[in-house]
């Protein structure tokens, strides 16, 4: 089967800025966007297909119908693998913890979420917490979360602009203000908050917290922050996905081992393969399925994000 580029699925939630509508050619109804799903097959945002024979299809329709575009072995009744996003946080995401697995199947019926960001943009001064800045007992952890303290023991994180962090599940993190990143992740949205400094949602009201389920999962023990299989053009590798950035021109192909799903960061290419044809420009996407018989070719000269399982 050859390429198809997917609708991106749209995402607005108190925090968000307009970076994404001005900088990255995205085209929400509201006028301000905070995530913009690029690779999504879930409940909560499925992508649509927009081209070849599935075009109209949602994501998760065509992985249904045709399990071989996500690879040789992934069936019908699976659950599509990964999500990728573009964020935009032009004020700070509540802090937050995500579940591993074995409790996420348990309690939610859902996969775990390890997840990677990679900074696409910062303001000056502009900072993510991830994980402890000392061990700290479940009983101090609870203790910080009722006084409000919690970040007094988080690790502070200055970024810039390429840098990657690897969040694995149970890890405390928040992304702070003036930061527009790629998150690449497992397939879930699951989200346990614990503070959100006081803010309101859409209905006037204090949003939710998880605190009982953030406990059960948090690992409280400071983490190393480098993240693993970074060399060269990779990102990330770990045993969910695999990222790299990579300058055009390349060739690629799938070799029947599974789906490459790519993301313009910059510049302008256009990929071929077979007689399919598309532009990438900053934001675009296109994935390229399993099955795909032909060698492709991105041209031009620009950064490509690519990311498979």
């Amino acid at each position: 089967m050859l390429p198809f580029r997917l609708k991106p699925v749209y995402k607005n939630y108190i925090w968000g800025g307009k970076n994404l509508i001005t900088s990255w050619g995205k085209t929400p109804a509201s006028p301000t966007l905070a995530e913009s799903w690029e690779l999504a097959s879930h409940p909560d945002g499925d992508n649509i297909i927009l081209d070849g024979e599935l075009s109209g299809l949602t994501l998760s329709e065509a992985v249904r119908k045709c399990p071989a575009i996500v690879s040789k072995t992934f069936r019908a009744e699976d659950t599509f693998p990964i999500m990728v996003k573009l964020i935009d946080a032009a004020r700070p995401l509540s802090i937050q913890v995500h579940p591993f697995t074995e409790y996420a199947r348990r309690v939610e019926n859902s996969r775990g979420k390890i997840e990677a960001w990679y900074i696409l943009g910062h303001e000056e001064g502009a900072y993510i917490y991830l994980g402890f800045n000392r061990h700290v007992t479940r009983r101090e952890f609870e203790r910080a979360i009722i006084d409000e303290t919690l970040t007094e023991m988080l690790r502070k994180v200055y970024v810039k602009d390429g840098d990657t962090y690897f969040i694995p599940a149970g890890t405390i993190h928040a992304i702070g203000a003036g930061i527009t990143l790629a998150e690449i992740q497992e397939n879930s949205n699951i989200t346990y908050r614990v503070y959100d400094y006081g803010r309101l949602g859409s209905d006037g009201k204090p949003r939710e917290l998880h605190i009982k389920k953030a406990l059960d999962v948090t690992n409280t023990f400071p983490l190393n922050i480098t993240p693993p299989g970074r060399s060269g053009n990779v990102i990330v590798s770990c045993s969910k996905f695999h990222t790299e950035k990579i300058r055009a021109p390349f060739t690629g192909n799938t070799q029947g081992k599974g789906f490459v799903f790519m993301m313009c960061l910059e510049g302008e290419c256009v990929l071929r393969c077979g007689d399919f044809e598309c532009e990438l420009l900053k934001g675009k996407n296109v994935f390229v399925p399993s099955d795909c018989e032909y060698d492709f070719s991105v041209d031009g000269n620009g950064e490509i994000l690519i990311t498979r399982e």
